[in-house]
């Protein structure tokens, strides 16, 4: 029951899952897919939470734009009045006036935005803005530019949002179903057929070509035609490839407005995380390094990646969420315009020192930000921060990056995220994006990277102590300390690691005659363990654990509601380990999955609130595909169960004493001399050369019947059995 548990879960939510005419339909938020069953569908159940979370951020980034926009406009009005008198002392001016009402007609428009339901009708959409046409040229506004901001209420920025690489369309469908306030989203991709399928999903949802326009080209193309002064700059953009985005990050950063949100996905991470280190450089500038905060160093490589090609068109980013989720990253920073801060970003980026040993690490800035009373300049950075060799282990260091080493997130930015779901919004992933949001606002921003207790204590040959013991340890010594989003088992610290290892010499003293069967553990002179415990403590250190620290470690919040930060992955979640990790599907399973692909077909890849999600015959889309594997499945381990067996009798038949055609050996039952078979002159049996041959039983010479093992089992037949059958034809 508990390895089928999701099947009945998906099975409880099945309505229509296939249509008259073999479509296929995925439900997801508020948004409807249909596609023709025999064409195929590409529908990936581990980007939910991706989507949600794209989702959750742009409600929250409207909410903000709108906010300043009205901020601004209120400075302007401030501005004019103090220019010029007003006419009458107890009259309110108008600029000031004029901002009021922009002010309450804006909030009115961004009410309620977690209902999931555009502020504006697409006939509404219409009356206000051109039509975009569906290949190339700009997708909105064609006649003039800005004319859908100068017909926009007073105090509604204009905010467009462009899905560059769309695919199905989605994601472009759950943006102008559940985010308020949008008045464009151009959804784009380079294969005709895509387009075709988003084109008809976007008229079955009801969404007309003004609010939701399809458009044919290539991305980096399509993104350099936006950028000014010929084209139209988008206020948000969305990245989200198979693959490496790198080849779109140029022409994004130009392409976004001013003050503008990209978010940007990346699925890359063997070459993000070290290795294949020559891709990663060449694709985004810098060499990455493995180690346990490999994901973590990815993010920084990207949101570096992204700043470096800002800066060359004078903007610079600043990062509002960077996460790591299943098999890939996903960013979302702001893109502003100045020079001056342009300058201060060598100080935002580090280069990478990792012991080849102890795996202890250090950054070096490449330049510092000087001040001196009201000016100030970028100097060169000081350096190496480490010697020749690691002053812990001996070892000699890698060097990787650069980096991001500035903060990752805006804590305030989070927060809000955090508080709408804790208002009641909801979405398929709401555990996942809690638990996951709960855990970066415990990261310390400031400090880049961190080091894993149990791969450090493996280094060292000591037993791992608990994570509350050594965190509240440090924090007794005066450190701040807190987990990582990307590693349950993260220790993130602005300690160094001199003092790490100090609490972990201590631990070792405390539990030396635990260590091993003997009591001791052998070190080699030359490993990092042995010159790193060779040394003493410097101070001793106090594992009596801290309720600041349990309160961090524990599974619930404050308020005492349970929170699942480092939640699993469901069981038939990405590729098996071996070949016997899923055969449960294509044994007892087939049944109830062949049953439920007769219905519109199941998917074995849920996500853990896929019940809720609506993911039916969507059945994840692949439903129908996993339906046919299924029995693919079973096939495959019949297959291999007859394989086995041959391989079995084949070395059975290997160990008989070997005997050339013809001649004669000797019977091991009574001593006779019996002439040996040949396989290829016995064509009276039941079983053909080659299948005597390749089966790996004995020829059975006899008739159907003569023998107890007529159709022959997994293994051949046994001596006495061939003894008697031989008997017979003698």
């Amino acid at each position: 029951l508990r390895r089928h548990r999701h099947l009945h879960r998906l099975a409880r939510n099945l309505s229509n899952v296939m249509t008259s005419s073999g479509e296929i339909t995925v439900r997801e938020g508020l948004a409807t897919l249909y596609f023709p069953s025999e064409k195929g569908v590409f529908y990936n159940p581990p980007q939910i939470q991706n989507r949600d979370l794209s989702v959750l951020v742009m409600r929250q980034f409207v909410e903000d734009w709108r906010r300043e926009a009205l901020d601004k406009e209120a400075l302007k009005a401030e501005k004019a009045q103090s220019a010029q008198k007003p006419l009458d002392a107890h009259a309110t001016p108008a600029p000031i006036r004029d901002a009021a009402e922009s002010k309450e007609e804006a909030e009115i428009a961004c009410a309620a935005p977690d209902q999931g339901i555009a502020s504006e009708t697409p006939n509404a959409a219409a009356d206000r803005t051109a039509k975009a046409p569906k290949d190339g040229g700009r997708p909105a506004a064609a006649a003039a530019d800005g004319a859908a901001a100068r017909d926009a209420p007073k105090g509604r920025a204009q905010l467009r949002v462009l899905d560059a690489l769309s695919a199905s369309g989605l994601r472009a469908m759950r943006y102008a179903k559940e985010v308020a306030g949008l008045d464009q989203i151009v959804a784009n991709d380079v294969d005709p057929v895509a387009v075709e399928v988003m084109t008809r999903n976007f008229e079955r949802n009801s969404l007309a070509e003004p609010l939701v326009v399809p458009h044919l080209g290539d991305a980096a193309r399509f993104l350099h035609d936006c950028r000014p002064p010929n084209g139209e700059r988008f206020e948000v953009i969305d990245l989200d490839p198979y693959g490496s985005a790198a080849p779109f990050l140029d022409a994004a950063v130009q392409a976004v407005a001013e003050g503008g949100m990209l978010m940007v996905t990346c699925t890359d991470l063997a070459v993000l995380c070290g290795t294949y280190p020559e891709a990663c450089y060449a694709k985004y500038g810098a060499f990455s390094i493995k180690g346990k905060y490999c994901h973590e160093a990815a993010l920084r490589i990207l949101i570096g990646s992204i700043d470096s090609h800002a800066n060359r068109y004078g903007r610079y980013v600043a990062p509002l969420l960077a996460v790591h989720i299943n098999f890939y990253i996903r960013v979302f920073v702001r893109v502003h315009s100045s020079k001056s801060v342009v300058k201060l970003s060598p100080s935002k980026k580090a280069y990478l020192y990792q012991c080849s040993g102890c795996n202890a690490y250090a950054l070096q800035p490449l330049a510092r930000h000087f001040k001196q009373g009201n000016s100030s300049k970028i100097v060169a950075g000081t350096g190496p921060p480490v010697g020749e060799h690691c002053v812990h282990c001996g070892r000699v260091h890698h060097v990787g990056g650069p980096l991001w080493a500035a903060p990752m997130q805006d804590d305030a930015f989070v927060r809000r995220l955090s508080s709408r779901l804790d208002k009641g919004e909801i979405f398929d992933s709401q555990r996942r994006l809690t638990g996951m949001l709960a855990s970066v606002l415990e990261e310390l921003p400031d400090v880049p990277l961190f080091t894993q207790l149990a791969a450090t204590c493996s280094t060292l040959h000591i037993g791992c102590p608990p994570l509350v013991a050594v965190m509240s340890a440090l924090m007794r010594q005066g450190y701040r300390v807190s987990r990582s989003h990307t590693d349950p088992l993260a220790i993130k610290t602005d300690a160094s690691f001199g003092a790490l290892f100090d609490v972990l010499r201590c631990w070792a003293a405390e539990k030396e005659d635990k260590r091993g069967k003997g009591g001791e553990v052998d070190l080699s002179n030359t490993a990092p363990g042995h010159a790193i415990l060779s040394k003493e403590p410097a101070v001793l250190a106090d594992f009596r654990p801290l309720t600041q620290v349990q309160q961090m470690l524990s599974k619930r919040s404050a308020d005492g509601v349970k929170i699942g930060k480092f939640l699993p992955n469901p069981a038939e979640w990405g590729p098996g380990a071996k070949g016997t990790s899923h055969t449960h599907l294509g044994g007892a399973g087939t049944e109830s999955a062949t049953s439920a692909s007769r219905a519109g077909g199941i998917s074995t890849a849920a996500t853990d609130d896929g019940a809720r999600s609506g993911v039916t015959g969507e059945a994840i889309a692949e439903g129908a595909v996993h339906a046919s594997e299924l029995g693919t499945s079973q096939q495959q381990r019949e297959k291999r169960a007859r394989n086995q067996g041959k391989k079995r009798g084949r070395r059975k038949e290997l160990a008989q004493p070997y005997s050339r055609p013809g001649e004669q050996r000797p019977r091991a039952d009574r001593g006779e001399a019996v002439e040996a078979l040949d396989e290829g002159a016995q064509s009276g049996g039941d079983v053909s050369p080659v299948e005597g041959a390749h089966s790996g039983k004995l020829p059975r010479v006899g008739g159907a019947g003569d023998s107890p093992r007529d159709s022959g089992s997994g293994s051949g037949p046994s001596d006495r059995e061939c003894a008697e059958a031989q008997r017979k034809v003698d």
